[in-house]
């Protein structure tokens, strides 16, 4: 049988290859300063920019205080039974669709007048990213979609209304991050009012309009139905004055026939039907043109509310606003008149309820935040810091010697 032996060229190779764990110990050793130094210098460099990079993230919780929008009548009714507290999904949509440009955020700000704030100027850069805030601002809902299913029918339409805003921001520092936070709530609650009101005035005016003339059509039926009325009335009193004993006699207005008998009115209770009718005429002519009083005060003050959303960016200051143009509307008319001191009463007490609704009840309920450490410790930081060192100067230590061992070589 052959025996396999081992040339002097293969163990050389094969001794190559083979990993001496002495002399790599050896080469550590002799590369000990430029191992140590290159590691303390890599890891400072390491930990400078962890620290430079590193953000400090703020969170809060908006919570909206009752059913938005808030519902103004045009005119005072009995009480309805309360809504479901939040924002319809579609009302939702469309808001955060105004809230999530760009273009809004900086009509906001240059209203405020924060356009040279560092938070500011950063926050606009990520409005202009291709995300947007779409992740720093998120809706909260009563219950999840897993929910939904265990609740299966039990759950009413617009029991899963938009409840809460869920504000999640990092910035530089801490400051910056907890001021964010306040600036995006109140920035997405603005534009929720702003919206609200854009939307209410730009058809409220031509509704009242179409109000006041169906009114007028009111009256002029109404003063028809009198006229006729009048007439009748004077007719049957003619006919009282030629017949005494008509009152007597059930022979002069048919009532009803059946096969066995017929029923009539006497003139003089056909003129006391009448007259009672004249009345409500005259009362239907009173109540219309009362409202159509108070439709025409409503309608003037709308107006100014609408110049004023036209004027204004801010849908807080356009909330502030309302009540100096009810001062404005009403100080040169009688409030001793009930009929005008109605619509005062009704405007005071809807501008105070959206006061109190958008501005006290809608608010943060957690948050935001004070971020008092980085989002990444400095102790995790350190430890990859060094170990990144570490293997980065032992594999230039090595490098080293193979370039030493082998350089000749090369240049052979």
């Amino acid at each position: 049988m052959e025996k396999y032996s081992v040339t002097e060229e293969e163990a050389s190779v094969h001794d190559e290859n083979e990993f001496d764990v002495t002399e790599f110990i050896g080469v550590l050793w002799r590369s000990r300063a430029l191992i140590v130094g290159s590691t303390v210098i890599i890891t400072a460099l390491c930990m400078s920019g962890a620290i430079f990079f590193d953000k400090y993230k703020s969170d809060g919780f908006l919570q909206f205080g009752g059913a938005i929008p808030e519902r103004v009548p045009l005119k005072t009714k009995d009480p309805e039974p309360d809504p479901a507290p939040g924002i319809m999904l579609s009302d939702y949509k469309r808001y955060s669709a105004a809230f999530s440009t760009s273009e809004r955020f900086s009509e906001y700000i240059k209203q405020k007048k924060l356009e040279a704030e560092p938070d500011v100027i950063a926050l606009r850069k990520v409005f202009a990213s291709r995300n947007g805030i779409g992740k720093i601002i998120e809706p909260v809902y009563p219950f999840t979609k897993l929910d939904a299913k265990e609740l299966l029918n039990n759950a009413k339409e617009g029991d899963n209304n938009v409840i809460a805003l869920q504000i999640s921001y990092t910035a530089d520092n801490a400051d910056g991050a907890q001021h964010t936070v306040a600036l995006l709530g109140k920035y997405a609650v603005d534009t929720i009012i702003y919206m609200i009101y854009s939307d209410m005035l730009r058809f409220k005016s031509a509704e009242l309009a179409t109000k006041i003339t169906k009114l007028d059509n009111t009256i002029i039926e109404n003063k028809e139905k009198l006229a006729l009325f009048r007439r009748k009335g004077v007719n049957l009193k003619k006919i009282v004055a030629r017949y005494p004993d008509s009152s007597s006699q059930a022979s002069r207005q048919l009532v009803s026939v059946t096969e066995e008998t017929a029923r009539y009115l006497s003139p003089a209770t056909q003129l006391m039907t009448s007259e009672v009718e004249s009345d409500e005429a005259n009362e239907a002519i009173y109540k219309a043109k009362r409202e159509q009083i108070q439709y025409g005060i409503l309608s003037e003050y709308y107006d100014h509310a609408k110049m004023l959303v036209d004027s204004n960016k801010s849908g807080e200051m356009i909330l502030q606003g309302l009540e100096p143009i009810k001062q404005s509307i009403f100080k040169d008319k009688d409030l001793k008149d009930e009929t005008i001191k109605q619509v005062y009463n009704l405007i005071t007490i809807e501008n105070e309820k959206a006061i109190n609704l958008y501005l006290n009840k809608t608010r943060f309920i957690a948050g935001p935040s004070y971020p008092e450490h980085r989002s990444t410790r400095l102790s995790i930081a350190l430890g990859v810091s060094l170990l990144a060192g570490l293997f980065f100067s032992i594999g230039l230590a090595l490098g080293r010697k193979w370039w030493r061992d082998n350089s000749l070589k090369l240049q052979g």
